[in-house]
Order: structure tokens, then C-alpha cells, then sequence
């Protein structure tokens, strides 16, 4: 089943801060902006390419939905929104 996604949600992306950014043994996520989903996923994917840990730590918190953890699931949103036109 494929779930169904407004691109245009409002969402929060957050991401993972790195091992060394904290506490040993905590996992924080910092939030890093709203954006619609479509700005959100291409932010990942495009502005964050040259690090692979920042893309990897993405989190996408939708208010209609579960959260967005996976690299891969933002690639595959990546292209729904390049292949559909801006509202």
C-alpha cells in the first residue's frame, strides 16, 4: 500500500544531532524549519547531498501522520514532487 501525501503540508524538519554534538548516550533531534513537504524533501535531498550523515538523520514530522524517518521514503517523495507540478 502507498500511503498518500499533500506536498504542500505543513511539516517540521528535524534532524539527528551527530554523536559528538551531545550528551553520550542521548539521541536529540534539533529542529531545523517548517516547510511544505515538497520544500522539505528537497531541502534533504538536494542542499544536504554532500552529507550523507545529515541526509540519514532527517526526520520529516507530519501533523497528518507518522514521521518520515527514512532516507529512502524522502527520496521516493523527492521525485513525486519533482514529477508534480507546485500548487
Amino acid at each position: 500500500m502507498i500511503a498518500a501525501y499533500n506536498l504542500d503540508e505543513m511539516v517540521d524538519l528535524l534532524a539527528l544531532n551527530r554523536p559528538f554534538e551531545g550528551p553520550v548516550g542521548q539521541t536529540m533531534a534539533g529542529k531545523v524549519a517548517t516547510l511544505t513537504l515538497r520544500d522539505a524533501v528537497t531541502l534533504v535531498v538536494e542542499d544536504w547531498a554532500d552529507d550523507k550523515f545529515r541526509q540519514l538523520s532527517a526526520v520529516i514530522v507530519r501533523p497528518s501522520g507518522p514521521a518520515i524517518r527514512g532516507l529512502e521514503e524522502i527520496k521516493d517523495l523527492y521525485a513525486m514532487a519533482e514529477a508534480a507540478p507546485a500548487s
